[in-house]
């Protein structure tokens, strides 16, 4: 017994020795930290706990579920994905009903859908809470004969190229028709649908891009909902060529001189086609008789037209931009 209590003293003495007395500020202050935590999670549970048991007002979205449809039969209008129901009951009951809300199973047989009623009936059978409102209240349901057909596909894609470039050649839509079903009444009034809108910025190349196709109308489902769009971006150059005014439609007996009697055209084109278009004139600039007709300035504006449909030229500007002109009538 002596030696057991000579042990346990010596223990101590043992642990004093080898604690370090400059380390106990360090260890108070972390027992103190430790000590503020845990009093501080015990103090909000409490509060949780308490505050959990009154009564609370809150709107959950509930989803809605349409019975089976006949196959040969679609729906006239469409039906809301979710209803807005304000609820009201004790917070323990309300979070359970908000973390996992009751599906609201609607029948397609019935013509007017109560839908008051049918959240009020889904609900108190779940959970017991009091139902505030309900939106939509109601709507109807009507079934039509379903059809399909094809419609065109509008794009809705706007590209701006980096400076310098521009999009070049066709644009390929795969597929450029679509197929949508729907009520005879739905579908016979839907003449074409349109691709979401999209903005590029900044191209410098080719791609094929994706692109969703809205939805034309409730109740109308597209098929496929996306489609392919495939356009080619170059890098273009400018040019610039000096030709000749020319004269159309000039009626027999008459001539008419310019001054200047030259235009220079300025165009874009792309590099790999700058050189061939070196070697051609890709435009040509003409004044109808018939605007000298109707004028009494004695200034006519010249029109610019494409002489070339092999290259992608592009017309940027032309000066002058008037010229005078001095008609001459054979006696």
């Amino acid at each position: 017994m002596l030696n057991s209590l000579k042990n346990l003293f010596t223990a101590k003495n043992y642990f004093a020795d080898e604690t370090d007395d400059d380390s106990l500020p360090a260890f108070m202050t972390r027992e103190k930290v430790l000590v503020f935590a845990i009093s501080f999670v015990l103090a909000f549970c409490l509060w949780f706990i308490v505050n959990l048991s009154r009564d609370f007002n809150i709107t959950i979205s509930m989803p809605l579920e349409i019975g089976e449809v006949p196959e040969e039969m679609a729906l006239v209008d469409g039906v809301p994905d979710y209803a807005s129901v304000g609820v009201s009951g004790e917070g323990w009951k309300l979070i359970s009903l908000y973390n996992n809300p009751p599906r609201i199973m609607i029948n397609v047989e019935e013509t007017d859908v109560n839908l008051f009623e049918k959240v009020q009936q889904q609900v108190t059978a779940v959970s017991d809470v009091n139902i505030t409102q309900v939106q939509p209240l109601g709507f109807s349901l009507g079934l039509e004969e379903k059809v399909s057909r094809d419609v065109p596909v509008e794009v809705q894609l706007d590209i701006i190229p980096h400076d310098r470039f521009g999009v070049i050649g066709e644009p390929v839509l795969e597929p450029a028709f679509v197929t949508i079903t729907g009520t005879q009444s739905k579908v016979a009034e839907i003449d074409h649908v349109r691709t979401r809108k999209v903005e590029l910025r900044d191209v410098k190349s080719g791609k094929e891009i994706e692109l969703n196709i809205e939805k034309p109308a409730s109740g109308i489902s597209v098929d496929p909902g996306n489609v392919k769009y495939r356009f080619n971006v170059t890098e273009f150059t400018e040019g610039e060529i000096r030709v000749p005014i020319r004269l159309r439609n000039l009626p027999p007996g008459r001539a008419v001189t310019y001054n200047p009697s030259t235009v220079t055209i300025r165009y874009s084109v792309p590099i790999d086609q700058y050189s061939e278009v070196q070697n051609t004139r890709p435009f040509v600039a003409y004044v109808d008789y018939s605007t000298i007709e109707e004028d009494t300035t004695g200034l006519v504006i010249p029109q610019i037209e494409r002489a070339e449909d092999d290259y992608d030229v592009r017309l940027r500007s032309f000066s002058p931009r008037t010229v005078s002109y001095f008609m001459v009538v054979d006696d």
